[in-house]
This record gives C-alpha cells, sequence and structure tokens, in this order.
C-alpha cells in the first residue's frame, strides 16, 4: 500500500520539538561547562557573563540544525520517490541516528573544554 508524501512530513514534524528540546538542554549543558572550565581556568571569582555576541553563533547552530534536520523528511522524500510506504519503517531508526549525532555533536565543546581543565590541572 502506498503511502502519500505528507505522510512523511508529518511524521517529522511531528518529531521536530522533541529534538530540539534535547538539542536545548544538551546545548545549555555545554554552554555551562565552558563557562565553568573558562572561569576555572581564568581564576576569576566575579560574576561577570560573556557578552551578548556569544548568542549568534548559538542561534546559527540552532538554526544550522533544524536546516539539517529538515533533510530527514527530504531524503526521505527523494529515497522513497514519493511512495514512503517504501522508507517508513526506516524512520525510527534514521530519527534516532541523527539525534544521536546531532547531540554527540553539541555535547562535543563541552569534553574539549572538559579535556582542556583536565590538561591544565595535570600541568600545574
Amino acid at each position: 500500500m502506498s503511502l502519500p508524501p505528507w505522510d512523511s512530513i508529518v511524521w517529522w514534524e511531528i518529531r521536530r520539538i522533541p529534538f530540539n528540546l534535547v538539542l536545548l538542554a544538551t546545548g545549555l549543558l555545554t554552554i555551562f561547562i565552558i563557562l565553568t572550565v573558562a572561569k576555572s581556568l581564568s581564576g576569576q571569582a566575579g560574576n561577570e557573563y560573556p557578552t551578548p555576541y556569544i548568542l549568534v553563533p548559538i542561534v546559527l547552530y540552532g538554526f544550522a540544525a533544524n536546516i539539517f534536520y529538515t533533510l530527514g523528511w527530504i531524503t526521505e522524500l527523494l529515497w522513497s520517490a514519493g511512495d514512503t510506504a517504501r522508507t517508513a519503517p526506516l524512520r525510527r531508526r534514521v530519527f534516532r541516528l541523527g539525534l544521536i549525532g546531532s547531540t554527540a555533536l553539541t555535547l562535543l565543546p563541552a569534553g574539549l573544554a572538559g579535556l582542556i581543565w583536565l590538561a591544565a590541572h595535570i600541568h600545574a
């Protein structure tokens, strides 16, 4: 039985909000870790906050993540040649892999900051 193309679009778009919430949570964790490590390494004790310019790359990253998310249903439509019944069984797996990859990419700067902090304390 053939499924219409909009079936794929609806399936992916329903999951966009949970995808963004996961990236928001991991992004906030990454920002917290980076700022904590930066403060620790600089020796500052005050409550100084970074300039608003730090928001520019964060917003751009969120925008790029959503463009790549949209590629989920676009590529499905291309792979299925319009008959999404052919690709529907793969959706959950593709979504999970994309979410895992996006989460790992979002946490990567935090991991690097942690390694920098560790290296600084080993050499101290």
